[in-house]
């Protein structure tokens, strides 16, 4: 009996002694398997890339690369115009806050309302997106969310507002998404494939309709980071900070996402990637100075309360013809704006690549033709390839039988 109870006790002691011991080793595991997943270093990674700087020091660059019809405003008369804008939102700003909030589990403050009027009123009018009306839905949640229901329809959580209360540029970039995946049509384009797939789930074996689920979901993934780039587009040309917006996907890289191909929004850290890849090709300013020049030349949008309590609608402007709303940069603006970057920022390989394409889909725009005339000087310079350089001269001349007059074109004739 006293040799039962001895061993017992030891036994008690030793496998006290042990879980001691697995707690610290089981601390010590955990923690390593956190270093992936930790907070902090989640919401501060940037995966911005520097480019290597192999342009010359006074890069050939008559700035003839402008996007869109626009003309410069000055200073002062922009701020004389922002003035006269004030005192309408001021009285916007009272409209939205007066009202009695009878029921907090329903309605949001009336200051959260304008915090998003504000910051939506004025990407719409940067953008000329103000030929429909918008409805801006502010949900009582607490989870980080936004979304788009409808083709006008923003809706956003009040999670997402309370996250990102001092930084109205990273609410513009998540307000611009939203927009952006409405100007898209991807609402319409998820609609199709999902009908497409009801069929198949009645029809079809599971499989099949696991390998068409798994096409939609990264059908829906290439949307999103779409949407990314184009929201960045519409907040850049609204003045907002791109660099203090990526607050919110460095919000949403903590929030985590472990794809496994049925997703249908992409890895956190590969928006972040995607985004800095993209910006790499941006006009940051230029669009910067269209949206100005919109926001002059447009008067403040009112709005109006809905009967649900928790939401309001931006009233469109007078409508015009279509030419003077917004629309998507055609393939050859496109492929204009990627060789004129690439070429800014000495890659100029690719800045043919891109110049080459924009010239197959428009040939008579003679600023392609020019800047694929410089890159191809510079490679030349670079490498010693005579092809190179009659390829520069090839160009040059492509672009005088354009624009014979122009002087650029001129000089750059003169040069080769």
């Amino acid at each position: 009996m006293k040799k039962f109870i001895v061993l017992s006790l030891i036994c008690f002691l030793v496998q006290n002694t042990a879980q001691a011991k697995d707690y610290a080793q089981q601390y010590l595991k955990e923690m390593k398997k956190s270093q992936k997943y930790s907070a902090t270093s989640n919401y501060f990674e940037d995966s911005v890339s520097k480019q290597a700087e192999s342009k010359p020091e006074k890069l050939k660059d008559p700035k003839l690369v402008k996007i869109g019809n626009y003309k410069e405003i000055s200073n002062a008369d922009y701020k004389a115009k922002i003035a006269k804008d004030n005192a309408k939102y001021k009285e916007v700003s009272k409209f939205l806050t007066s009202r009695k909030v009878d029921d907090y589990n329903v309605q949001a403050y009336g200051e959260d309302f304008y915090k998003i009027y504000r910051i939506a009123e004025k990407i719409i009018r940067a953008n000329k997106l103000d030929f429909i009306n918008w409805r801006l839905v502010v949900e009582v949640d607490s989870s980080f969310n936004a979304y788009t229901s409808e083709t006008n329809s923003i809706a956003i959580h009040t999670g997402a507002i309370d996250t990102l209360i001092n930084n109205e540029d990273a609410l513009a970039l998540l307000i611009g998404h939203e927009i952006a995946h409405s100007m898209l049509g991807h609402k319409a384009r998820k609609q199709e494939i999902l009908v497409k797939l009801d069929k198949i789930q009645r029809i079809c074996s599971q499989e099949v309709y696991m390998i068409n689920y798994r096409k939609f979901a990264a059908e829906s993934r290439k949307m999103e980071f779409t949407a990314d780039t184009e929201g960045a587009i519409l907040a850049a040309r609204a003045g907002y900070d791109l660099d203090k917006a990526k607050e919110t996907l460095a919000y949403i890289n903590t929030l985590g996402n472990a794809n496994d191909g049925l997703s249908t929004h992409p890895k956190p850290e590969d928006r972040i990637k995607s985004l800095a890849e993209n910006r790499k090709y941006f006009l940051e300013e230029e669009w910067a100075k269209q949206g100005k020049y919109n926001i002059y030349n447009s008067n403040v949008l009112t709005c109006q309360k809905s009967s649900s309590r928790n939401s309001l609608t931006i009233l469109r402007g007078e409508l015009s013809g279509p030419e003077a709303y917004y629309s998507l940069e055609s393939p050859d603006q496109m492929y204009l704006r990627y060789g004129y970057k690439s070429y800014l920022n000495g890659e100029y390989k690719d800045a043919v690549k891109y110049l080459k394409k924009s010239i197959d889909e428009n040939k008579g725009n003679f600023v392609a033709h020019l800047y694929a005339s410089y890159a191809n000087e510079y490679l030349y310079k670079q490498t010693g390839k005579d092809k190179f350089l009659k390829l520069a001269k090839e160009y040059a001349y492509s672009a005088k039988n354009l624009a014979p007059d122009n002087e650029f074109v001129k000089e750059q004739i003169l040069a080769l």
